[in-house]
C-alpha cells in the first residue's frame, strides 16, 4: 500500500507540474503576440526588443534607425534682408541758369519768317526761353504742322523750347461727349467768367487724366518744358454761382488742385515742369477760391511765373515776373529773370 500511495502522489506531482507548465507557456505566447510587437523593431543588424524593465538595469539596447534613411540638405539660411534707402528728397530744380523768356501767342506760331528773326536776334537780347503757346484759354490746340515747322525753326542749342498750356480754361472741350467737364452754372449750363471762357471742373478725375496727356503729348512733340497757366479754378467773376456737389464742396479746391499736382509731378518724372499762377496767389500767397497755394506750387515746380503789376518792378522770389516786351523798365530784371510778352510793333 505504501507504495501504491507513493507512486500515486509522484504521479499527482507531475500533473500539476504540467499544467502549470503549460500555463507558463500560455502566458509566455499571450506576452509574445499581445505585448512584446510594441517593443520590437527591426534594424539593419536584425531583430531589437526594447524592454521597460532593461533599463532598471542600465541595459538600454541602441536606438532603432529606419531601414531607409533620408538624407536632407539642410535648409538655405536666409538672405538677409536688403536694407530699404529711406525716401529720396524730391529732384533738384531744374532751373537754367538765367532766366530770361519771350512769350509767342499760338497765332504767332505760323509766322515762320518771324519766328527765325526771333531766333538769330534771341542771343543779343539775352532771352534763353522761348515759351510757345501750345494750347490756349479757348481750349485751342496748335496745328502739328504749324508746330513741326516752328520747332525747326526756333532750334537752336542755346534756346530751350517751352510749351505753354492752359490747364483748366478751355472753352473748346466741354461740349458733346465732355459737356459734363465743365463747371456748371447753379442754372445747369457751363459757367463762363467775366471773360467769357469756360472752365474744366478739377474735381473730375477725367478731366485730371486730359490735361496730364496734354502735358506729356507737348514733351512728346519735341518741346524742352511745359508751362501751365490757369492751373485751378475760376480766379474772378460771379463764383458763388457756380454749381458744386456736396462731395466737391467737401474736398475743397485746394485739395483738388494738389491731386492734380501730385499727378503731374508723377507723369513728368524728371523732365522740366513750370506754372504761371494768378496775381492774387502772387500777391498773397494763397488763394483758396482758385484752389491755388505758393507752397504747393513751389514744391511742384520748377520756375514759377507771375504778371508783374504795372505800378511795380519787383516780386519776391521765386516768382519770376511776366511783363510786356514792349516795357521800358525790362532791363531791371536781369538779375531775377523775366519772361516777356512778345509784342510785333516792339
Amino acid at each position: 500500500m505504501p507504495k501504491y500511495g507513493s507512486y500515486y502522489g509522484k504521479k499527482k506531482h507531475r500533473r500539476i507540474r504540467a499544467v502549470v507548465l503549460i500555463l507558463l507557456l500560455c502566458g509566455v505566447a499571450a506576452l509574445c503576440v499581445f505585448v512584446l510587437p510594441d517593443y520590437i523593431s527591426y534594424t539593419e543588424d536584425g531583430l531589437s526588443v526594447e524592454l521597460p524593465f532593461l533599463a532598471r538595469f542600465g541595459r538600454r539596447p541602441p536606438s532603432p534607425t529606419p531601414p531607409y534613411v533620408i538624407v536632407e540638405d539642410p535648409p538655405s539660411p536666409s538672405p538677409s534682408p536688403v536694407p530699404q534707402p529711406s525716401p529720396s528728397p524730391p529732384p533738384a530744380p531744374r532751373i537754367p541758369e538765367q532766366v530770361r523768356a519771350l512769350f509767342l501767342p499760338l497765332p504767332m506760331l505760323g509766322d515762320i519768317a518771324e519766328l527765325d528773326s526771333i531766333r538769330r536776334r534771341a542771343a543779343d537780347e539775352s532771352i534763353t526761353i522761348i515759351a510757345l503757346e501750345y494750347k490756349d484759354v479757348r481750349g485751342t490746340i496748335v496745328n502739328p504742322s504749324i508746330l513741326t515747322a516752328a520747332l525747326e525753326t526756333l532750334s537752336d542749342p542755346k534756346l530751350t523750347l517751352t510749351a505753354v498750356i492752359s490747364a483748366c480754361a478751355d472753352s473748346t472741350v466741354p461740349f458733346g461727349a465732355n459737356a459734363d467737364w465743365a463747371l456748371k452754372h447753379t442754372t445747369g449750363v457751363n459757367f463762363r467768367d467775366p471773360l467769357d471762357r469756360r472752365w474744366l471742373n478739377l474735381y473730375l478725375p477725367e478731366v485730371r487724366a486730359f490735361i496730364i496727356r496734354q502735358t506729356l503729348d507737348a514733351y512728346e512733340a519735341g518741346f524742352d518744358r511745359v508751362l501751365l497757366s490757369h492751373v485751378g479754378f475760376p480766379p474772378v467773376g460771379g463764383l458763388n454761382q457756380i454749381r458744386y456737389s456736396e462731395e466737391e464742396l467737401e474736398i475743397g479746391p485746394v485739395a483738388a488742385v494738389e491731386r492734380l499736382l501730385d499727378d503731374l509731378r508723377a507723369a513728368a518724372g524728371e523732365r522740366p515742369l513750370d506754372a504761371w499762377v494768378f496775381d492774387a496767389t502772387a500777391k498773397d500767397g494763397f488763394f483758396e477760391a482758385a484752389g491755388q497755394d505758393m507752397a504747393m506750387f513751389v514744391w511742384t515746380f520748377d520756375l514759377l511765373f507771375a504778371a508783374l503789376p504795372d505800378d511795380d518792378l519787383y516780386i519776391d522770389p521765386p516768382l519770376i515776373p511776366v511783363v510786356s516786351a514792349a516795357d521800358s523798365h525790362k532791363l531791371e530784371f536781369a538779375e531775377q529773370g523775366f519772361m516777356l510778352l512778345y509784342s510785333a510793333t516792339e
